[in-house]
Formats: C-alpha cells, structure tokens, sequence
C-alpha cells in the first residue's frame, strides 16, 4: 500500500471541507429563498384575507341600512293607514288620501335614491376588483427559439 503524508491528507481534508461548506451553503440559499416566497405568499393571503373581511364589514353595513330603510317604511305605511282610519269626513278622507300619495311619492324618491346608490356601490365595487384582478394577472411572454448563426 501507499502511504500518505501528512500534509496530502490535511489537504484533502481541506478540500473535502470546502466542498462540504459550498454544499451547506448552497442549501441555506435554497432555504431562505423558500422561505422568502413563502413569507410572500402569506402575506398575500392575509390581504385577501384582510381584504374579504373589510368587504364583509361593508356589506354587512350595507344590509343593516336597508333593514332599517325597510323597517322606516313599514312604520309610514302604518302611520299612514292609521291616519286613513282616523278620517271620517269626506274632507278628511281627501286630506288623508293626499298625505299618503305624497308619503308615496317621497317613498318613491328615497327608495330610488338608495337604489341608485346601492347600484353605484356595486359599480364602484366591481370596477375596483377588476382593476386589482388585472394587477394580480401578467401576460406570458412567447417563447422565442434561439436564431441559428451560421457556421463560420
């Protein structure tokens, strides 16, 4: 056999060692870029997830404000028929009947201004998710094939 001296071993050591810490060091790259992606992706999904709470509050909002125009309007209806009833002179009856079509025509105009305002929410809502839709979204670039260069 063949013996080795000291400072050949030592020095495949050395080299063995080197190799060994550009291996760990290649891996510990590799960990902390996953790790950065995947810090990336949670904090994407706690702002969608921020995102479709805040959406929920709105709509929530939203629909206690209706119940309450709706629960508003019950009440003037009833107000309304109670005035009918009171009436008995044909003098009242007409003045109860105006009170009520004027109570409607106001109904009316509230009403459609809620509508309305609903409908531009929902414009509004739906214009900006699709502008951050296309933010989340990129066009693929085509592929492109290396040119052939000719032999020189």
């Amino acid at each position: 056999m063949n013996a080795i001296s000291r400072e050949e071993f030592n020095a495949r050591i050395e080299t063995i060692e080197t190799r060994m810490d550009a291996r760990l060091d290649a891996v510990s790259a590799k960990i902390d870029g996953f790790l950065s992606v995947q810090a990336g992706r949670d904090k994407t999904q706690a702002e969608r997830e921020n995102t479709q709470v805040e959406r929920e509050k709105t709509q929530t909002e939203r629909d206690k404000r209706y119940d309450l125009i709706a629960q508003e309007m019950h009440e003037l209806a009833r107000g309304a028929q109670e005035a009918a009833r009171q009436g008995a002179t044909v003098k009242a009856n007409v003045w109860a009947a105006t009170a009520v079509q004027l109570l409607g025509i106001v109904a009316i105009v509230v009403g459609s201004y809620y509508a309305n305002q609903a409908n531009m929410y929902v414009a509004i809502q739906s214009t900006l998710t699709a502008i951050q839709a296309g933010k989340e979204f990129s066009v693929p670039t085509p592929f492109m094939l290396p040119l052939p260069t000719p032999p020189q």
